[in-house]
């Protein structure tokens, strides 16, 4: 009797500490209320990768400018991002006709600004024959931890958020915290990390919620990964049934040798 109050003591001790709470899989909880506030411009950094393309009236300078393939009409992101600017140790650019610029902590509409009035003084006498366009080619990243494909990558969207590069990475995984993800930014020349809480629906007013290229996102285990137990029911049962198993073996070997 005594071992079956045993036996069932373990078995619900099991089951509650390796089963993942529905809560903690769940991503943006509650209402999204999204905080009213002045939109930051994006501001260049060093080894970022700038796309820039020019139109005007002038079609040798358009040509110079084009990664359009001729051959094929067909322009990847893949295609945008091998023929972009890379901003160098310095925060300089160097594009054909403009020669070097410096764009390091500039906006985009900024170093627009610049290209035009560089293009202006050298190569045209009117503003309207010209059109410039520059973005980021793509937004490197690397994720690691506890998610299906622990990877580096780049995203080709504007403004991608922490839930681009999960996708990109196949998700989390069951035994993944949601709860505290975090993300790795160099600013000012610190390494800053700071912990997102995915579950919360507050998150997309995170000034981290929207990924920087070189961020680096790391998500932690949770304890049912640490201690080795079971994610979901069909595990948790197996895990629970080998150590109650190890334990009357214990038992039983303990009561023939007295």
């Amino acid at each position: 009797m005594k071992l079956n109050k045993i036996i069932i003591f373990f078995l619900i001790l099991g089951f509650v500490s390796s089963c993942v709470p529905y809560k903690k899989i769940v991503y943006v909880q509650g209402e999204v209320n999204r905080q009213k506030s002045d939109t930051v411009d994006y501001k260049i950094q060093k080894n970022d990768i700038l796309y820039v393309k020019i139109k005007s009236t002038n079609e040798v300078i358009s040509k110079v400018f084009s990664v359009d393939d001729t051959r094929t009409n067909n322009i990847s992101s893949q295609t945008l991002f091998f023929n972009g600017y890379t901003v160098d140790k310095d925060g300089f650019i160097d594009l054909p006709v403009v020669k070097k610029l410096r764009v390091e902590g500039k906006t985009f509409n900024e170093v627009k600004e610049l290209i035009r009035q560089r293009l202006l003084a050298n190569q045209f006498k009117t503003i309207d024959d010209i059109f410039i366009q520059v973005k980021l080619a793509g937004v490197p990243y690397s994720i690691v931890g506890e998610v299906k494909n622990p990877h580096s990558g780049v995203l080709y969207k504007i403004q991608p958020t922490i839930f681009d590069v999960l996708s990109d990475s196949g998700d989390i995984t069951l035994v993944g915290n949601r709860k505290e993800v975090i993300v790795m930014r160099e600013e000012n020349g610190q390494l800053v990390k700071v912990p997102l809480d995915l579950t919360d629906a507050s998150v997309v007013n995170s000034p981290y919620y929207h990924i920087r290229p070189n961020d680096i996102v790391y998500v932690k285990p949770l304890k049912q990964k640490v201690l080795g137990t079971g994610a979901t029911l069909q595990q948790s049962i197996s895990s629970t049934i080998t150590a109650l198993s190890l334990i009357t073996t214990i038992i039983l070997l303990s009561r023939y040798t007295k």
